[in-house]
Order: C-alpha cells, then structure tokens, then sequence
C-alpha cells in the first residue's frame, strides 16, 4: 500500500485531467480501500498505471538533429548549390498515454535565430553571407523570434508510425499540417522520433531568394529531417 499524502496528491492531480487520466481516476476510486483513519489504500499496481497514462516525455538537448535542405533552383542552378541548415536548439514535449498512444499531443518550438547554415562546401565567409540573408530577408528573426508545432491530433497508421496532424507557425503564418512520424522507445524509456517533411515558404508568406532574375534561385520547396529524443 501506499503513503496517504503521495495517494492524496495524486489523486488531486488527476482530479485535474479530463480523458484518457479521468478514466484511470474512476478506476482508481473503484479499487481503492478505506482505513479507519479515512485514509484511502490503494494498490501500488492501479497508481502506476494511473501515473503511467498521463505521462510526459520532453526533448533531450544534445541529443539528434533538426535539418532543413534548401535546393537550388532556376536556369542557372547548376552554378549555384543547395543549403544546409541546422537548428542548435529545439524545446518541447509530449504528452503521452501509454495505454492509448494515439491520444498523444505535442508541442515543440525554437528560436529562429537557432538555425545555422552549415554549406561545408563554402567558406565561411560565404556562409555568413547566407545566415546573414536567412536571418534578414527569409526568416526575419528580428520581427518573427519563434517557430512553433502544436499538434491537435495523432493518427496511428501501423506500428511505430504516427500521422501527427498540428499547426505550424512560421514567421508568424500559421498554417494546418499533417506530418508522418516512426517512433520507438528505447531500453532506457527514451523516445526515439524520426521523420521527414516537406512544404513550400510560400505557405509562410516566404518569397524564395532569387538571383539573376530569377536565373539563379532557392526552390519553393524545402525540405526537413529530423532525429529527436524524448525523455
């Protein structure tokens, strides 16, 4: 059995919830006791998984990478070359009902100013020429400081992987987005998330950089990759 004051606090947390928490609660106050001090007993079992179905898991810094490709476009794309870019840094968490993995939600953001341009193939003068463009002219960091994912819903599609439908906000356009995800949990209960996605900077209100007239520019569309844990 358990502690009364760990029992109470729980159980006035969970009081709080509303779903899949406030089906474990029911539960909860079918299988608990009653001692002659008016304490409630319950099993150590039925509180695990009431703590389970309502957990939180948050990204690891330090750990996996968050990449975006821009590739080079327009007549005279064969002189120019695609983009590499990396954000340092990326906050968030998921909350997660192991008894229902689809009931998940997720929220994840960075700072714009977080993305790197990587471009090994340029010197690092030439690089800072590009952040230079990213921060200013395409991201506008200055004015739009944030890049959020607020999911509203998660699609079970086969084992391991998610269709997270959410909205993403980008230089402070919001727009609707479906983003398939393959998720594993490793030994030590660690969330392990990969996937990929693409989407047009139009979207976002982006016009793409063009040089040239147009003879040189980035593509429309770009693409994301991304490795994250989640603990």
């Amino acid at each position: 059995m358990l502690d009364a004051q760990i029992v109470g606090r729980s159980v006035w947390w969970l009081k709080s919830f509303h779903g899949p928490a406030a089906r474990w609660y029911r539960i909860l106050l079918r299988d608990a006791r009653w001692s002659d001090d008016g304490t409630m007993m319950v099993p150590s079992i039925v509180l695990g998984l009431l703590l389970a179905a309502a957990q939180n898991a948050c990204v690891t810094p330090g750990r996996g990478f968050f990449r975006v490709y821009a590739e080079a476009g327009g007549l005279f794309s064969v002189f120019a070359h695609d983009h590499l870019i990396e954000a340092e840094k990326i906050d968030g968490c998921a909350s997660v009902d192991l008894q229902n993995p689809a009931q998940a939600s997720v929220k994840l953001s960075f700072a714009a100013s977080s993305l790197r341009v990587l471009d090994p193939q340029d010197s690092a003068e030439d690089r800072a020429k590009v952040q230079k463009t990213m921060e200013t002219e395409v991201l506008r960091i200055s004015e739009f400081p944030m890049i959020t994912f607020d999911s509203k819903s998660v699609t079970k599609e086969s084992p391991g992987k998610f269709s997270v439908s959410g909205n993403l906000t980008i230089r402070g356009k919001t727009s609707p987005v479906v983003i398939p995800v393959t998720v594993s949990r490793l030994d030590d209960g660690t969330y392990r998330v990969t996937g990929t996605y693409k989407f047009k900077q139009t979207t976002f209100g982006i016009d793409p950089i063009r040089l040239m007239g147009g003879a040189v520019r980035v593509k429309d569309e770009i693409r994301t990759e991304w490795e994250l844990y989640l603990k």
